[in-house]
């Protein structure tokens, strides 16, 4: 028994590493195009892409997690039909149930990372990245600074910055015209970015001083000194001011919380979709394991292709329910995917009974 189980465990686990890296490439593509597009539009450096691309594999790991498991399941006992070992298997005295049994074992283990997953690792993940594209938003400007350059992309302004480190400007000279007489030139040692409650930019300087010269007059007519000063640029961000999270952002707690203070469908409709996914290797446990011992596959990529393929479907059925949902307005219309995968289990338990 101990030899079967390490047999299972080393045939499952490289199906699953597999599988795995698939959907990973597959479902990383559409968050990769997705950056291209904030790179060349806005502000982004080496760090900020690592944080997007880690956010966005969190984001999706409870998708990927499950279609790996699924297509791990479909895989291995597939590969077992097709070289009669589930067969030798029957003939020395373990039954399919045993073999079921270890696959259910691990079922139960996919369905507490899912829970952790879904409910706790994606809410978060996905909240952060909406917080990454805020900020590339925010620092889009940084791409009109460049070191030992004049920027006069502000109306009425010319700012000159010696260098600039990350995020932070040094030796900052900022030169206004107010009015028709006045001239304001402010120099700062540093400067950085920062943006107000109307989503207007502003330079946030550092040691520096304020000189506002007479042009008629040709003399000074105020000179003082900063230890902080607030330089307004007229720049406003469109940006999504609202930080607060969203229904698709919250953890378990923040959703029970915010379903027993209000009546709207929307925290019920993703916390069962939640429940769902925690839920789904169970069902994909029973389906892919039948899935395996009545197909005939002829080769390792036969199996590795038909359970890609599997796995795809059956996403597909998901994001069908979803979508009838979000187009009716009626929450209780997705209870029609479990009920699809739960015909799908009785239905192929009833057909393939006999062999295990």
């Amino acid at each position: 028994m101990n030899l079967k189980t390490r047999y299972l465990y080393h045939e499952f686990g490289n199906f699953f590493i597999l599988t795995l890296s698939i959907f990973i490439l597959l479902f990383m593509v559409r968050p990769f195009l997705w950056l291209m597009d904030i790179i060349i539009n806005h502000f982004f450096t080496i760090g900020t892409v690592g944080k997007f691309f880690i956010y966005s594999f969190f984001e999706v790991s409870p998708d990927i997690i499950a279609l790996s498991f699924f297509t791990a399941v479909i895989g291995t006992v597939a590969r077992m039909n097709m070289d009669r070992e589930y067969w030798v298997f029957l003939i020395s005295g373990i039954s399919g149930r045993q073999i079921l049994k270890f696959f259910f074992i691990a079922g139960l283990i996919f369905c507490f990372v899912e829970f952790w997953l879904c409910f706790f690792v994606a809410p978060s993940a996905i909240y952060k990245n909406r917080l990454l594209i805020r900020q590339a938003r925010i620092d889009e400007p940084m791409k009109m600074f460049k070191p030992k350059s004049l920027i006069k992309n502000f109306p009425g302004i010319s700012i000159y910055v010696d260098d600039i480190k990350g995020r932070t400007l040094h030796g900052v000279y900022i030169s206004q015209k107010i009015g028709s007489d006045t001239v304001c030139v402010i120099s700062a040692e540093e400067g950085k970015i920062q943006l107000n409650t109307d989503g207007y930019l502003s330079l946030l300087l550092e040691n520096g001083s304020i000189v506002s010269h007479s042009i008629e007059k040709s003399r000074i007519i105020l000179k003082t000194l900063f230890k902080e000063y607030s330089f307004l640029l007229p720049y406003r961000v469109v940006s999504d001011f609202n930080l607060e999270k969203r229904p698709k952002e919250m953890n378990l707690f923040l959703l029970i919380r915010n379903l027993s203070r209000q009546s709207d469908n929307q925290f019920f409709m993703i916390i069962f979709k939640k429940i769902f996914f925690v839920l789904l290797p169970i069902f994909y446990l029973f389906i892919g394991f039948y899935a395996g011992i009545g197909s005939r596959m002829h080769g390792y990529m036969h199996i590795l292709g038909i359970g890609l393929l599997m796995g795809l479907l059956s996403y597909f059925i998901i994001l069908v329910g979803e979508s009838i949902v979000y187009k009716t307005g009626n929450v209780y219309l997705f209870f029609i995917v479990p009920l699809i995968f739960l015909f799908l289990v009785v239905l192929l338990n009833k057909r393939f009974s006999n062999v295990i």
